[in-house]
């Protein structure tokens, strides 16, 4: 067992406990003591603002409450799962407080995800309520939890933002007794997916300390405070932008502005009215927005800075960057989900710095290691190891998975590549695990693989990634075929369609193979196959 970890999954060691309480790094506040000192300090200030609505600190407050009682009188309580597939609202806001607020646990969903990943992830947790909508742009996300869960034989309590379904509860007609709010910010709060969302899912456990600790780094490296506006244009489904939005707007007191990055005209038109500060994106957002700038000059002034993370920042964008916006501060990152931001960029960092993902948060310790195991010097490459108060305390049910990533001193083993440069500033070079970024969403090629694997025409597969100027990847299918088999890309489209995956997700290639090049000991080469169809 990890020197972290404690007894029972989702637990942490006493002594790890006890050395992050004593150092402060850990304290009992949670992000509902937040909500309620800024809804003391700051009634009628604006909290959160989506296309449809605004609330006030105050109401903000009333609103979590409300749900949060509403959730216990339909029989959710501490240490529940409450699953959420919601697009960027104040709905989805609310409900991640009001979940929290009672002590229970968070599972995000994202809205892009189908019946495949639904189903892995709801049958991983086994989720004691589900809170969804009904017909967004891309499809009807009550009736997928409806198929789901009827599929998985389970019945959670299922409650609906937006108009009236059977069987459902609505969400604007909770309510309940007051309840005491929970006051433990070492229980479980999150269980997030990564490194796989179908077959067999790794659900990574954070409490709500450790999310706080990095909000609170995050806030002072970028300099956030009450005045700020902050824009959340990727779903905070995802933990990251949960991170830079919610989260440190809770601990900042800044207003939220809730977007999305799928429509770059809204994002502009909400920076521009709403007079957004900051924001963290993709670089393909940040990309498109300043494409769009250069066409309507939409009013940027009031941005400060802007967080570029979930994929390499090119000299080109830098250049644009700095012609456009010329006072605006671009930042970058590095982390995982499981580990937190463990290094980004500060205000007043050296703009050269850029290329590098910044240096370590606050007690955070990386070590870049070789395949021995052994401690590399400065600009050596090798696998990223990561310590600090914001690693996550393992895998839900999954002892296999959380031994190999966290060794017996606690450090997190990422999987991923880099080295540290002479002033201690990290730079990725590549991935060790098979995950595409295409759009700052992780494709995990070994589980396209399997599904592949399965198609009558394909005797061998290999999914890679390839660049692209806009997203950063793209996915291509590799494959040989059986005797007197076709395949292309539209049958690769038809088949993930049947098997109603994520769209990201599908390969936009396909490349036909007499056979898979392999290396000396048999495994399939990837890197030639990369070469091959760049």
């Amino acid at each position: 067992m990890s020197s972290i970890l404690g007894a029972e999954p989702g637990e942490y060691a006493p002594d790890w406990v006890a050395n992050n309480l004593s150092r402060g790094h850990w304290t009992s506040e949670t992000f509902g003591d937040y909500l309620r000192s800024h809804a003391l300090r700051r009634p009628t200030e604006v909290a959160l603002v989506d296309s449809n609505n605004s609330l006030t600190w105050t109401m903000f407050l009333k609103e979590v409450e409300r749900v949060s009682n509403g959730l216990t009188a339909l029989g959710v309580g501490r240490g529940d799962a409450v699953a959420v597939q919601l697009v960027n609202s104040i709905e989805l806001a609310v409900s991640i407080l009001a979940i929290w607020e009672m002590g229970a646990i968070y599972q995000p969903l994202n809205p892009v995800y189908r019946k495949a990943e639904c189903a892995a992830l709801i049958g991983a947790v086994d989720p004691k309520a589900i809170i969804s909508s009904n017909q967004t742009r891309d499809f009807d996300h009550a009736e997928l939890v409806d198929e789901v869960t009827t599929d998985l034989g389970v019945s959670p309590t299922k409650i609906i933002v937006g108009s009236q379904r059977t069987e459902w509860m609505s969400f604007k007609d909770l309510s309940g007794p007051r309840q005491q709010p929970s006051t433990n910010s070492l229980d479980p709060a999150i269980f997030g997916t990564t490194s796989g969302t179908t077959g067999t899912p790794k659900i990574y456990i954070h409490i709500q300390a450790t999310q706080i600790f990095e909000a609170k780094a995050l806030s002072q490296g970028i300099e956030l405070g009450p005045e700020d506006v902050m824009l959340a244009a990727a779903p905070i489904t995802h933990r990251g932008a949960l991170m830079v939005g919610l989260m440190t707007s809770l601990i900042s007191g800044s207003r939220l502005v809730m977007g999305d990055g799928r429509n770059i005209a809204d994002l502009a038109e909400l920076i521009e009215h709403q007079g957004v500060t900051s924001f963290m994106g993709i670089p393909t957002i940040v990309s498109d927005l300043l494409e769009h700038h250069q066409i309507t000059h939409f009013d940027a002034t009031s941005l400060r800075v802007v967080i570029a993370s979930g994929a390499p920042v090119t000299d080109d964008l830098l250049k644009r960057f700095q012609v456009q916006w010329p006072d605006t501060t671009v930042a970058t990152g590095y982390g995982l989900s499981e580990t937190g931001w463990c290094t980004y960029l500060r205000v007043g960092d050296p703009i050269e710095k850029i290329h590098t993902s910044g240096r370590l948060a606050p007690a955070t310790e990386i070590e870049i290691r070789d395949p021995q195991g052994q401690a590399l010097t400065a600009h050596e490459v090798g696998e990223v190891h990561i310590k600090g108060p914001m690693t996550c305390a393992g895998y839900l049910n999954n002892e296999t998975a959380t031994r190999q990533a966290l060794d017996g001193h606690g450090w997190f083993a990422s999987g991923d590549l880099a080295y540290l440069d002479d002033e201690g500033y990290i730079v990725p070079v590549g991935r060790s695990k098979h995950t595409i970024i295409r759009g700052g969403l992780n494709i995990y090629a070994e589980e396209i693989e399997t599904m592949l694997q399965e198609h009558p025409a394909i005797r061998e597969v290999a999914v890679v990634g390839y660049p692209d100027t806009r997203l950063g990847e793209r996915a291509c299918a590799c494959v040989s075929l059986q005797p007197n088999r076709s395949f292309d890309l539209a049958g690769l489209r038809a088949y993930f369609a049947e098997l109603d995956t994520a769209r990201y997700t599908w390969p936009e290639r396909v490349e036909i193979f007499e056979t898979l090049p392999r290396n000396p000991i048999g495994k399939i080469d990837r890197l030639v196959i990369s070469d091959t169809i760049q």
